[in-house]
């Protein structure tokens, strides 16, 4: 993870964003391009922009984010600014394309403030629609976050990784490992057991609740191996605690903000896909819906970089620990 875009509009909740991006520039060795996208007037959309006014803006934008520039500067991390113009989900997706952006830093909300709606219009396009991986901060937990000082930074103490037995869930391990490390954070691993798949039309006779009582069985078997497996493999890679949740299926998102309750999680390092593996879309229904309730951090991994950035260690790169990529899918 070499490059972090961070995305901010002139709201104090986008600002606020700044210290998760600084702790994990530090921890990865990358560098920072804090981004401002100046929005042409809705009522003038299809029109270019004055020039007077556009030079403006830009000056106010350039003051703005040079002055965050200079905060996070003090941080040791290799920081630049840019301003662009357009509509921002577009403008930003392309630059990301267009510069080999590793992960993209945003609030879920701006400079509207915070709404009925889970995601704001901006965060929401760029969730469903860019190639980069995703940090995604709920403005609900942002109020304890100090972004005034220099050296402004979070700790995460406690990490939650959902697996679902798929090599794409898994191929976030090494990010857990290098964050968990660097912190010394406790890392939760969690699987959410499938439901028995008994059609339950009619209560079920004794045959029925035999065979939903074996299959529960198994998959509870199946899935503690599968996790001790890999709290094993982690525990030998690096000196981290490593916890395991198994959870019965009530919803998978609904299962794992109770843990990321219950458990006193920070940060949720996750993979856009899994089991059902629809490549076609840049995130899967299960992550979308969690992004969506999740009142904590969320760092969302794409398919695509799990297959190709992710093979690539980073400079300085906190632990040199290789992923477990789709196409080598061996336990």
């Amino acid at each position: 993870m070499q490059h972090i875009l961070v995305c901010l509009d002139f709201s104090e909740l986008s600002k606020q964003v700044i210290p998760f991006a600084v702790t994990l520039a530090r921890g990865f060795g990358a560098k920072i391009t804090v981004l401002h996208v100046l929005e042409k007037p809705h009522s003038n959309s299809h029109t270019p922009m004055d020039f007077f006014e556009w030079e403006i803006q830009k000056n106010e934008a350039e003051h703005y984010l040079n002055t965050i520039k200079s905060k996070i500067s003090y941080s040791g991390v290799l920081v630049a600014t840019e301003t662009i113009e357009g509509n921002p989900a577009e403008q930003i997706n392309f630059w990301i394309n267009k510069h080999n952006v590793d992960l993209t830093v945003l609030c879920s909300h701006g400079t509207n403030g915070q709404t009925q709606w889970p995601l704001a219009s901006t965060a929401q396009k760029l969730i469903a629609g860019t190639s980069s991986a995703i940090l995604l901060i709920p403005a609900k937990s942002l109020g304890t976050h100090d972004n005034n000082g220099h050296n402004a930074t979070v700790f995460f103490k406690r990490l939650l990784v959902p697996l679902d037995g798929s090599s794409y869930a898994e191929s976030v391990l090494p990010f857990a490992i290098n964050i968990a490390s660097y912190q010394q954070s406790d890392v939760v691993l969690a699987h959410v057991i499938p439901e028995s798949g008994i059609t339950h039309i009619e209560p079920l006779n004794s045959e029925g609740l035999a065979l939903e009582q074996h299959i529960i069985d198994y998959n509870l078997d199946i899935a503690s191996h599968y996790l001790s497996k890999i709290e094993s493999r982690l525990k030998s890679t690096a000196d981290i605690s490593v916890k395991t949740s198994l959870i019965n299926n009530q919803g998978v998102s609904h299962e794992l903000n109770k843990i990321v309750y219950d458990q006193g999680v920070d940060l949720v390092i996750m993979s856009a896909h899994g089991n059902s593996n629809h490549q076609e879309q840049y995130c899967g229904k299960v992550a979308l819906d969690f992004l969506e309730h999740c009142q904590i951090p969320v760092m969302l991994l794409r398919g695509k970089i799990a297959q190709g950035k992710i093979s690539a260690k980073p400079t300085n790169t906190l632990l040199d620990s290789e992923p477990r990529l789709p196409a080598q899918a061996v336990l």
